[in-house]
């Protein structure tokens, strides 16, 4: 396989919005930007996501990483779901869609770090699940 790379905007532990038509949005106070290439695993994007916003100063972290996923386009706007990047296959997937249909579409993840106490990372998705079932709860 021929390594492709696309740059990321990464969002910080922020927010993840869907409105009535379905379309993900993230916000975040903290955003910046990383080549993610097709060829790196799991663990070294999320090292390099905690090296980005956090001088890890010898704390352990987790580092959960959610994907804004296009899933159609209509009438010149593209529609978002947001997915969670869980294996290093997953990377190969979302870079490969981003590459093919850069300039389109917009390639960003949202980064929930958290310092680990006794933190599960099944905290952390019910968490974002919950915000996520929030907002498309609206009746």
């Amino acid at each position: 396989m021929s390594s492709s790379s696309v740059m990321a905007l990464v969002y910080y532990n922020g927010n993840i919005f869907n409105d009535e038509l379905m379309l993900s949005v993230f916000t975040s106070k903290i955003g910046r930007y990383l080549e993610v290439k097709n060829t790196m695993t799991v663990s070294a994007l999320k090292q390099a996501i905690l090296n980005l916003f956090i001088a890890a100063n010898g704390k352990s972290y987790t580092n959960e990483l959610c994907y804004r996923c296009p899933v159609t386009m209509r009438d010149r706007r593209t529609f978002y779901r947001s997915v969670k990047i869980e294996d290093d296959d997953d990377i190969k997937c979302v870079v490969g869609y981003a590459t093919k249909y850069e300039p389109d579409v917009k390639f960003e993840l949202m980064a929930i770090i958290r310092e680990y106490e006794d933190i599960t990372c099944d905290m952390i998705w019910e968490y974002l699940e919950n915000q996520l079932n929030d907002l498309s709860n609206t009746d």
